[in-house]
């Protein structure tokens, strides 16, 4: 009971804490921008050490409060390290650790690579201590097979002021099935482009499908990137129907961008995907490519049932995944692991 009462002092001391006043320096590296932007949301203050990648302002426009450095700035007192996933980050992450004494979180985006021994990467990344590992779903972290008190997953937030057709007015969207996935190609182990062209029936010598669809993305010969974020939202909001083929992805984040833009989601049914989309409720789940196609064409013939699944998706994003959920946790872990390494 005391034990318990304590936590709560502190939590309430915590979220007292939690004021625009009180901004915590912190020090992290480029990952996602579209992810970072949102974790700017939080109010404090971070310093990207480039390494390797710096900000894309196709993903949109770098926050005031971000700021990317080449050397470390010593009159500044940073107060955690907040590290994305990748191994020689967090090389760097320890030493920079031993010099400023402060905490690290290690907050992990991807899944074991089953290209690869899962069994050597999973040993690889539990024998590295930190002190918080922070996971993107609870899939997520039972795939590392990580346990123990300074472990926690921080759903996505979306920003559904943003993404969100407020009208949802789908008799005046296009009756496509978009899908948005950068190096497409190179990337069908884990992203499904082979399942993606059977099921619209895509071929590579006409560039035409029998479906009708709209690809957006990084993928040279086959798509462009959206010019801007506006207008990868307005793609969005512009397509009846979302199709995601990914076959190994702990969240895909175009998926719940899509969700919030108010698409009706056909999908695959893997990894965290049937956590956020129950299937006939807020989307349509399928495990080969005749039934995503049949999913697809479906929805095509009857657009009450894409504008139904759509407003439902984009009312699963605003109640469980919406970005002030995601600052409140953020600010939570912040301000819990500084606290537990000051004692």
């Amino acid at each position: 009971m005391a034990n318990a009462t304590q936590q709560a002092i502190r939590s309430i001391i915590r979220r007292s804490q939690l004021t625009p006043q009180k901004k915590l320096n912190i020090l992290t590296f480029c990952t996602h921008e579209r992810y970072e932007q949102n974790l700017c949301k939080t109010g404090h203050n971070f310093y990207s050490i480039i390494q390797g990648k710096t900000w894309n302002k196709d993903f949109g426009l770098i926050p005031n409060n971000y700021h990317e450095i080449d050397v470390l700035p010593w009159h500044i007192p940073f107060d955690l390290i907040l590290c994305h996933t990748s191994c020689d980050r967090l090389t760097t992450a320890k030493k920079i650790q031993s010099m400023y004494n402060i905490p690290i979180i290690r907050h992990t985006h991807v899944l074991p690579d089953v290209r690869y021994n899962t069994d050597n990467q999973i040993y690889s990344f539990n024998s590295i201590d930190v002190e918080h590992n922070s996971f993107i779903s609870n899939y997520n972290r039972s795939a590392w097979s990580c346990v123990g008190e300074n472990t926690s997953f921080i759903e996505h937030g979306i920003d559904c002021n943003f993404w969100a057709d407020s009208s949802n007015d789908k008799e005046e969207r296009d009756n496509v099935c978009i899908s948005v996935v950068n190096q497409w190609p190179d990337r069908d182990w884990c992203c499904g482009w082979e399942l993606w062209k059977e099921t619209v029936g895509f071929s590579e010598q006409t560039m035409q499908s029998s479906l009708p669809v709209r690809v957006l993305g990084d993928s040279p010969g086959l798509s462009e990137p959206a010019p801007s974020i506006e207008a990868l939202r307005d793609s969005y909001r512009a397509s009846s129907i979302f199709l995601n083929t990914s076959l190994h992805s702990p969240v895909p984040t175009v998926l719940m961008e899509a969700m919030a833009s108010g698409c009706a989601i056909v999908s695959t049914n893997n990894c965290m995907i049937p956590e956020i989309i129950t299937h006939g409720e807020n989307g349509l789940l399928a495990d080969t490519a005749d039934e995503l196609r049949a999913s697809c064409q479906y929805l095509l013939n009857n657009p009450d049932e894409a504008r139904k699944l759509g407003q439902n998706a984009q009312d699963t994003i605003q109640e469980k995944y919406n970005l002030e959920r995601f600052v409140y946790n953020w600010n939570e872990l912040f301000f819990e692991t500084i606290d537990n390494y000051r004692k």
